[in-house]
């Protein structure tokens, strides 16, 4: 068999190959890069610069999604925080900026302009204190006369043949409407001042026992028994044909309830 030998070199040797076989390398690559045309290097030049642009645009949006991102976080954050936090009841009102603000501030317990009517009278407005109605319904008592003549009047018009048969159906039941009005108005009155006297009168009882000594302290009468002594008082002011008109519609609701407890059975 024959033997093979490795060929055996230095140190020195070895540098020396390895620097010529770079060498040979390198000049190869240049003359890679020298066989190309112009053409090719420019299109390889510019495919490099839209790399790098497209790279450039990438970071800059992920760095805008990254913004966007934080101020919704904030955002969210600061929502959360207002709706979280309770707001004092000392704290002044807020209004909104878009509406203005009117001249005239809002007072708690007086009325508005818009409140009330065109026409309002200063003497009961709650600006100037608290009206004394009983000193009113006597100083403007006299109204009420001026008001049974109206009602006089109308109906005289109402019960002349000739004067209605010049009204028109509407202008007739205009009429039949302010008459009614007037009356209801002249009850209520009547009844406002028969309730002010049964209280009075009592009140002056309860003082006169007082003095007596027959009573330590005053009785004062509920909404109950204030209401039951203004009926009493009614019933007797009425006339005998009034009150058998009570006393029948009376009857008739007492059956009525009667009747309907008795279909339940």
């Amino acid at each position: 068999m024959v033997k093979r030998f490795k060929p055996q070199y230095d140190s020195e040797s070895e540098d020396e190959i390895g620097d010529v076989i770079q060498n040979r390398r390198n000049e190869e690559s240049d003359d890679d890069f020298s066989s190309l045309s112009f053409g090719a290097l420019s299109s390889a030049q510019k495919k490099l610069r839209q790399q790098q642009q497209e790279e450039e645009e990438d970071d800059d949006s992920e760095d805008l999604s990254s913004d966007s991102d934080s101020e919704e976080e904030t955002s969210q954050k600061g929502k959360k925080k207002h709706q979280h936090k309770k707001k004092n009841k000392h704290a002044p009102s807020e209004s909104s900026s878009k509406k203005p603000v009117s001249r005239i501030r809002e007072i708690p317990g007086l009325k508005l302009k818009k409140d009330t009517t065109l026409y309002t009278d200063v003497r009961f407005d709650a600006a100037y204190g608290k009206a004394n109605w009983d000193r009113v319904r006597n100083d403007y008592a006299f109204l009420d006369d001026y008001r049974k003549n109206e009602i006089k009047q109308m109906q005289s018009i109402l019960n002349d043949k000739k004067e209605r048969s010049k009204l028109s159906q509407r202008e007739v039941e205009d009429l039949k409407f302010k008459i009614q009005s007037l009356q209801s108005r002249l009850d209520t009155l009547k009844n406002r001042d028969l309730g002010n006297k049964i209280i009075k009168d009592h009140k002056k009882d309860q003082m006169a026992k007082m003095r007596k000594g027959e009573q330590v302290n005053p009785y004062f009468l509920k909404k109950s028994e204030q209401r039951k002594m203004l009926q009493k008082a009614k019933f007797d002011n009425l006339k005998a044909s009034q009150r058998e008109k009570v006393m029948e519609r009376k009857r008739k609701r007492r059956l009525g309830k009667e009747f309907k407890a008795m279909e339940f059975r």
